[in-house]
């Protein structure tokens, strides 16, 4: 099985005190404080919100008492981890970034990691990672690694091997650009990044079945 753990910086504050106002239906879950950006860093204050009846976690960014990044696509919501229950993992600050990792499935299982930074005074998705693997596959799956900063992306796994072929299928390891549109983008376009393919091949960067 592919494990990718995640450990959390000890800059990061790890409450759940709220950065703001915390709007009606939602309560804070966690927050962090702490630079984030590698040039020019901002003190920021991070906080993720629960809302009621299982729906979308709110994560939201705050610099000098003021919100500047509320996103409904990030942290997910209790119910969408599938039967490995409540995906989200927690929110931390690393390298100048905030991270957030979700995990979930069944007998497919998957990871995913959000990487958000402010670069030249805009907030952005600094890259995303997802992992995909079989529970009862052995070493099966599929890690992809996208660098929206230098444009590279990384894939590297094992295909599932669903027939017990012989040879098994060779391991997989390419290097790809990412598409132009899809460099440094906006928090507010993680929910399209969410629901495309990653993987170096024609489907990069569309919409995935």
């Amino acid at each position: 099985m592919l494990s990718f753990p995640f450990h959390q910086a000890a800059a990061t504050d790890g409450v759940n005190t709220a950065c703001g106002r915390v709007e009606a239906g939602y309560r804070t879950e966690t927050s962090v404080k702490g630079p984030v950006g590698a040039t020019v860093p901002v003190m920021a204050c991070i906080d993720v919100l629960r809302g009621r009846d299982d729906g979308p976690r709110r994560l939201r960014i705050f610099v000098a008492g003021r919100q500047v990044i509320s996103s409904d696509d990030i942290a997910r919501g209790p119910s969408d981890g599938g039967i490995m229950g409540d995906p989200f993992q927690g929110v931390i600050l690393s390298h100048g970034s905030v991270v957030v990792k979700n995990y979930g499935g069944s007998a497919w299982r998957w990871n995913e990691t959000w990487r958000l930074t402010i670069r030249q005074g805009q907030w952005i998705i600094a890259g995303w990672d997802e992992d995909y693997w079989h529970a009862g596959s052995g070493n099966d799956g599929l890690h992809v690694s996208v660098n929206a900063l230098t444009g590279t992306v990384r894939e590297d796994g094992t295909p599932f091997n669903d027939n017990a072929v012989e040879p098994p299928p060779p391991v997989i390891h390419k290097i790809c650009l990412l598409p132009r549109q899809w460099r440094t983008p906006s928090i507010m376009q993680a929910a399209a990044i969410g629901t495309s393919s990653w993987e170096c091949d024609a489907r990069l960067g569309t919409r995935a079945n």
